[in-house]
């Protein structure tokens, strides 16, 4: 208020109370508000008020705190799989490796050096097939026996069944059911919304479809910057996101990397080749960035062979840290090797319970709420702009 020429600054309740750190316990304050909340909210006496959470912050601050505290660590201890993994291995050994990989993960958040690297596990949840179950369909379009697919697949010959369906029935019949397929509106789910908030700058993926663009749709026109294929080089632009598709974007088919002979074109002929533009982009990215491999095999496909091409080449040079949050193994033998697998790459490993695929949006959001606990949003990563 303004009285006699002097300014008065009136104190408010956010000025008191400081409001803008209860803005930071978003998540724990819809959960006091929910049905879940009801006996902490009953206990407190705040039930039945317009906003029991905020009542609750600023009558008892330390009630509230200790409340807070009981509530992330339940949720740390769910969404970590705390109950899974200790009795799946007979104790808390992988549970701990998952709390220290998670604070890790989100340490590298909070400094701005993740790169999300997004395979086609998420585009599976956003309505699209497997690449595998994509091929069995192609497969049966160009009326290639099903056994001799299976065969194929089985043996992760995944780009010797694209070559007999080109042979028998010409790229045409092949681009054709690609474009059928993965030019779909993909239905936007959790874990694609999740993306959109804790990573502003640069995406990289081996999707054909346009589901991350579509998650990116705020209505405004050129807030995407699609990069594909043989392209992967082009600079991007500081003022839009920056989708990196790695083999192409569906929109233009006929460009897209899909046989062995395109492979072996963008990848190197028979042996690996880290002049091209495809494995010099990701060679650039495995070194400086965190990348955080999302919905990805990671076993022995192109874009794996180049991350081991690159370790091998750093030796014992530091580089940063790397992540992939994935199913784990039911047996502590195929765990161990799955660990030392990605140990070998550089990266770390998150594990959740086998085909609870629901935990890598719970782990993402876990991660967002970590962050806002801290006082701060993921910062923009810079490390595409500066190379």
């Amino acid at each position: 208020m303004q009285g006699n020429g002097i300014s008065i600054k009136t104190e408010t309740w956010c000025d008191r109370d400081e409001h803008n750190l209860f803005e930071f316990f978003l998540d724990f304050n819809e959960w006091i508000e929910s049905e879940e909340g009801a006996s902490l909210r009953e206990a407190n006496g705040i039930d039945g008020l317009a906003q029991p959470s905020k009542a609750f912050y600023a009558g008892d601050r330390e009630a509230y705190n200790q409340s807070f505290l009981e509530y992330r660590e339940t949720r740390r201890y769910e969404v970590l799989s705390k109950a899974y993994l200790c009795e799946q291995f007979n104790d808390d050994h992988w549970f701990q490796r998952n709390m220290d990989h998670f604070d890790q993960v989100v340490g590298c958040l909070e400094k701005g050096t993740v790169v999300p690297f997004v395979g086609a596990g998420l585009s599976v949840s956003g309505g699209f097939p497997s690449w595998k179950d994509h091929l069995r369909q192609q497969g049966r379009t160009a009326g290639i026996s099903q056994p001799h697919i299976e065969d194929l697949l089985t043996a992760g010959k995944y780009e010797s069944v694209i070559e007999e369906i080109e042979d028998k029935r010409g790229r045409d019949v092949f681009i054709q059911e690609i474009r059928d397929v993965f030019s779909r509106v993909g239905k936007i789910t959790d874990i694609t919304l999740r993306l959109t908030e804790l990573f502003n700058d640069t995406i990289i993926t081996t999707n054909y479809d346009c589901l991350i663009e579509q998650a990116f749709d705020t209505g405004l026109k050129n807030t995407v910057q699609i990069i594909s294929g043989k392209n992967a080089l082009e600079k991007p632009d500081v003022d839009r996101v920056t989708i990196i598709k790695l083999h192409g974007d569906i929109n233009i088919p006929g460009r897209c990397i899909f046989s062995k002979n395109q492979y072996d074109e963008a990848y190197g002929i028979e042996k690996l080749d880290m002049s091209l533009p495809i494995p010099k982009l990701i060679s650039y990215y495995f070194k400086n960035a965190s990348l955080l491999f999302l919905g990805c095999s990671l076993n022995n496909d192109r874009t794996t062979q180049v991350f081991r091409a690159v370790k091998e080449t750093l030796k014992d040079t530091e580089i940063l840290q790397h992540f992939s949050i994935e199913q784990s193994p039911q047996d502590e033998e195929t765990l161990v090797e799955r660990n030392a697998h990605l140990a070998s790459l550089g990266i770390t490993g998150i594990w959740f319970e086998k085909d609870r695929f629901d935990f890598v949006e719970n782990i993402l959001r876990l991660a967002r709420n970590e962050l806002r606990y801290r006082g701060v949003m993921p910062k923009i990563n810079r490390v595409n702009r500066e190379g």
